[in-house]
């Protein structure tokens, strides 16, 4: 079993092994991609043809008896809100003002694409939080003229929020609690930060780490006013302790377990914030592996094969 992840600026793989019965990870790599590739479009020939050669080559690296594979994509790659929607809707009526909710959000291009609408959670009767995402009609080619040319067996594809989440359930650290999550990256002065809360998906943001410890939000998904608090956080954390460039690096995780005001805490970074060290929750052939924490994604991919293979175990 192989995962694949396609980011805005890599793919990441790693393999699932079974050994004498127990899920091994091995052949963890990456490939960059060139800068034209950054921003996300499926209709673009090149970069079509671009993720193809790079998939063939990963296929290509190393022996993978196993050709079946999860395919994660970033969720960049397609129209997506997260929104608040009245409690008192449902049926029709909740279908139609969801519909509209994306229409608006896409100008009005609908036919272009499929719609997935999935709630998050409900805070009352009279409140819930939705996350409404457009997939591209052509999604279903772009993976396969991607994909095909390796001749990998795809079996599912994921966005990095489920696998992310996926990853925090298989190290025990996703909150039952209501608390707010943080799982945070910073590689060349880019900040890289997911959130969920009562174990779903909240927001995410990709910023750029200033000289003067201020974040520059570059993208921006998701509840705002909890990126916003997040953010704000993370800068009141981070002032005058280093040189910013050192003072968050690899992937770390911070959770505000059972009181979401708690995200004050941030404020004593080194003390409230760990390292996810992945390399303690999977088996790997390689344990010498470096930056382990760096494959999060196709790991939390991988974990949702190994409980179903594994599940007894």
């Amino acid at each position: 079993m192989l995962a694949i992840h396609i980011s805005r600026s890599t793919i990441k793989f790693a393999q699932l092994v079974n050994f004498k019965g127990t899920p091994f990870i091995e052949s963890l790599g990456k490939v960059s991609l060139s800068e034209e590739l950054h921003n996300p479009d499926m209709t673009n020939t090149q970069a079509i043809m671009s993720l193809a050669e790079q998939i063939s080559s990963i296929r290509n690296s190393a022996e993978f008896p196993d050709t079946t594979t999860h395919l994660v994509i970033d969720s960049d790659w397609f129209p997506m809100g997260i929104h608040p929607v009245d409690g008192a809707l449902s049926g029709n009526d909740l279908t139609k003002y969801l519909n509209w909710y994306i229409k608006e959000m896409l100008e009005g291009s609908v036919s272009k694409y499929s719609m997935v609408h999935q709630e998050l959670n409900r805070s009352s009767a009279k409140a819930a939080q939705y996350l409404s995402m457009a997939i591209p009609q052509s999604f279903d080619l772009w993976v396969e003229r991607i994909i095909g040319p390796s001749e990998l067996e795809l079996k599912k594809v994921i966005t990095e929020m489920e696998a992310i989440g996926n990853v925090l359930t298989a190290t025990k650290l996703l909150d039952f609690e209501g608390g707010i999550q943080v799982v945070l990256e910073n590689r060349e002065n880019t900040i890289n930060c997911h959130m969920y809360q009562n174990q779903e998906f909240s927001g995410l943001f990709h910023g750029s780490l200033n000289w003067d410890y201020k974040i520059t939000l570059d993208h921006v998904r998701g509840d705002t006013s909890l990126i916003q608090l997040v953010k704000e956080a993370i800068e009141r954390a981070i002032k005058g302790k280093r040189d910013p460039d050192n003072v968050i690096t690899n992937l770390f995780y911070f959770s505000s377990t059972g009181d979401p005001s708690l995200l004050s805490n941030l404020e004593n970074y080194e003390a409230s914030c760990q390292q996810l060290k992945l390399g303690n929750h999977f088996n790997f052939r390689d344990p010498d592996t470096a930056n382990i924490d760096e494959y999060a994604v196709v790991l939390g991919a991988l974990n949702v094969e190994i409980q179903e293979r594994f599940s007894e175990d």
